[in-house]
């Protein structure tokens, strides 16, 4: 199938349309429809790998090709400088006299040389008079006097291009001068001299100015400037300018190389220079009663590897060799440190060590561009992906951006993983789903951070803030979920609980944010504790009003037996001495269903319990216990229940006897010392135990005023 297909897309009368019919009407059904495409489409995606597979060994061809013209050009640059030096030599020889005079010749070239210092002197003054009339105009561009002998070769204003559409982005003034490219930005509504601001400077050495043909209609006036890792396009008035903005950085790039290889060439051969080959041969000599062994050594060549190592580093950048641009930058920097210390202002190293420094920034650039977070970006290579870029960061003292952008990268990949938990079903369900991704992640990212940043005491202050944002992030989340007027306090307790065990797992890592966590938290918890209060006393209120002061009738042993089980499960063993007759309970179902209700309330509030919520807790759990003996107290004063008043009042003693006492026993026990509203209501009511149901139904009575008559 793949060779018909290949044989018949390659036919100039090929047509899509015909093949598709024909393809359809030879088929049977759409499985064989679905088999055909499946095998154009592998066919496709082979024919994409070999295109990519041609395009990476073109590019290793190209950038092997600029290596070798490289090198032709340095040969040649050698061959020009021997022949000049030979042109000089056949003029000297020319010029010299056996008798040692001058020839009238000589008399004509010192005129010739005091006119060509007047010249330079005016040279020098014109080359000052321009710069300084650029400083005037430009804002932010005083460096340009601080490098020696430079000159302006061309200025114009340009209208630069978005790369990738076209489109006009601002104006742009663009200085040529003899080493590199400064540009500068129109200042709007500017008043006095100062018309544009410094934006940034382009060695020639590393720049690449090509020329741009009709580009989308735009006509021929444009060109781009590639200085890596940027692309920018620049619009000209006309072609004529653009053609002398060509032709002077073409210009000026190769008078550039030639000063470079000239400088090269006289450290090199300085010791090969025929005076000094004399002079070291007449010292040298037996003969020579002078002679001193002490000489200094001369200074060594520079190695190629070094004189080529700005040039290397573009390629390995190019390609992506990290690795290998940090180890030819350390390398290039042991030698310059070990051999060249007493050559700092040797011209040839400061040129060396100004293109390594821009290379060196460059792959900071781009390392930092590998962390940064983008739309467009994919994530699924996760932390794992950035340790590369990290740990050069560091080694190359860029610790603080690596951190701010490893913790950028974190941020996102946290974002994205929480928004794949979808609010469905129950609420603790979602929670433990949701803290259990959130601290999950949290820890994984803390261990890499450490890795990352082993010994590194500000970035492990920057990871804990990132961490807590990030928590006061979830927090406000779980707030608007979970804390709501329909929620329930069990549900609460269970939420909370769950994303307090999942926050302490950070602790193995020595980061505790469970403070934190519970001062976010504090709010919200008081506010739904005072709530579930006030529902419960109300509960409390209503059951009441409808309490007969019957005992509980469980119809059969069978449902006595369940309710002694699920009491002796809540804590109530006791549960058993109540136990009249076959199925008969000794107890209202009001203060049963009170029994329940309470202690579920204190397993809730004392998984909640912290320091700062102990008095909230007390609070609640006195007020609904005080609710309900209130309401034992009223029906005991009440004279139409003064027959039930002895049943009410076993009803009072199970409640502060047993049922208190279980309670502030959990309490001790969970919290390590005494609830003291739970005691004082202990003391308050034990009047209830010690009067019988007479005095209790007499105390109801209202006493006078004045016992004597004698008084009135």
């Amino acid at each position: 199938m793949a060779d018909t297909f290949s044989t018949v897309v390659v036919r100039p009368d090929f047509n899509p349309e015909k093949y598709v019919n024909e393809l359809t009407r030879k088929c049977i059904g759409g499985q064989e429809l679905q088999q055909q495409r499946q095998k154009i489409q592998s066919l496709a995606d082979e024919t994409s790998v070999l295109l990519k597979k041609n395009v990476y060994q073109n590019y290793m061809q190209f950038i092997e090709t600029a290596k070798e013209i490289s090198h032709l050009e340095s040969e040649m640059y050698e061959l020009s400088r021997l022949l000049n030096e030979q042109n000089s030599l056949l003029s000297s020889l020319t010029t010299m006299s056996l008798l040692g005079d001058k020839i009238p010749s000589t008399v004509e070239s010192e005129e010739a040389v005091d006119a060509n210092q007047v010249d330079e002197e005016k040279e020098e003054e014109e080359r000052r008079r321009k710069l300084a009339a650029v400083l005037e105009k430009v804002e932010g561009a005083m460096a340009i006097l601080e490098v020696p002998g430079r000159v302006l070769l061309h200025e114009g204003t340009l209208m630069e291009l978005d790369p990738m559409d076209n489109k006009p982005i601002h104006q742009i003034q663009a200085y040529l001068l003899n080493d590199v490219l400064m540009l500068a930005t129109w200042i709007q509504n500017s008043r006095g001299p100062v018309r544009y601001k410094f934006q940034t400077t382009y060695e020639l050495g590393s720049l690449a100015v090509v020329n741009v043909r009709d580009l989308g209609g735009l006509g021929d006036s444009l060109f781009k400037l590639l200085a890596f890792p940027d692309t920018r396009v620049f619009r000209c008035s006309s072609a004529k300018l653009k053609r002398e903005w060509l032709d002077k950085c073409d210009h000026a790039k190769k008078s550039r190389l030639a000063q470079e290889q000239q400088k090269r060439d006289n450290t090199a051969t300085a010791d090969r220079s025929p005076s000094k080959l004399a002079k070291s041969e007449s010292l040298d000599s037996p003969s020579n009663p002078f002679e001193d062994h002490n000489d200094g050594p001369a200074e060594p060549e520079l190695p190629e590897w070094l004189v080529e190592m700005p040039e290397d580093l573009d390629v390995c950048i190019a390609q992506r060799h990290f690795e290998d641009a940090y180890n030819l930058i350390e390398r290039a920097r042991d030698f310059i440190d070990k051999n060249c210390s007493n050559h700092m202002s040797d011209p040839v190293i400061e040129e060396i060590r100004r293109k390594l420094d821009a290379r060196v920034k460059s792959l900071i650039e781009v390392l930092m561009k590998e962390l940064e977070v983008s739309p467009d970006k994919s994530l699924q290579g996760g932390l794992r992906a950035a340790r590369r870029a990290v740990r050069l960061l560091n080694q190359l003292g860029r610790s603080t951006q690596a951190c701010d952008l490893f913790l950028k990268l974190c941020t996102s990949i946290l974002k994205v993983q929480l928004k794949r938990v979808k609010r469905e079903g129950a609420t603790v369900l979602y929670v433990r789903q949701l803290g259990g991704i959130f601290f999950s992640n949290l820890t994984d990212m803390a261990r890499e951070f450490l890795r990352a940043f082993p010994n590194s005491p500000n970035c492990a202050s920057a990871f804990v803030g990132w961490a807590g944002s990030e928590l006061t992030h979830l927090t406000s989340h779980l707030i608007k979920q979970v804390f709501m007027p329909q929620s329930s306090i069990s549900t609460l307790a269970e939420c909370v609980t769950c994303v307090r065990d999942q926050c302490d797992q950070l602790c193995e890592l020595g980061i505790d944010l469970r403070y934190q966590l519970d001062g976010q938290l504090r709010t919200p918890l008081i506010r739904a504790l005072r709530d579930s209060r006030e529902k419960l006393v109300d509960a409390v209120k209503l059951r009441g009003a409808e309490d007969k002061w019957h005992p509980l009738n469980l119809q059969n042993k069978a449902g006595l037996t369940k309710f002694i089980q699920e009491m002796s499960d809540i804590g109530i063993a006791s549960i058993h001495t109540y136990v009249t007759g076959e199925c008969w309970i000794n107890l209202t179902s009001n203060t049963v269903a009170f029994c329940k209700l309470y202690l579920a309330l204190v397993e809730d509030c004392l998984c909640l319990a912290t320091a700062e919520l102990l008095y909230t807790i007390d609070e609640v759990l006195g007020d609904v216990f005080h609710a309900q003996l209130k309401h034992v107290e009223a029906s005991l004063k009440n004279d139409k229940l003064r027959s039930e008043s002895k049943f009410i009042q076993k009803n009072a003693v199970f409640l502060l006897d047993t049922l208190l006492t279980i309670v502030e026993h959990c309490y001790e026990e969970k919290l390590g010392h005494k609830c003291t509203r739970l005691s004082s209501l202990q003391e308050e009511y034990a009047w209830i135990k010690k009067e019988g149901p007479k005095q209790l139904i007499n105390s109801s009575k209202p006493i006078t005023k004045y016992s004597s008559s004698e008084y009135l």
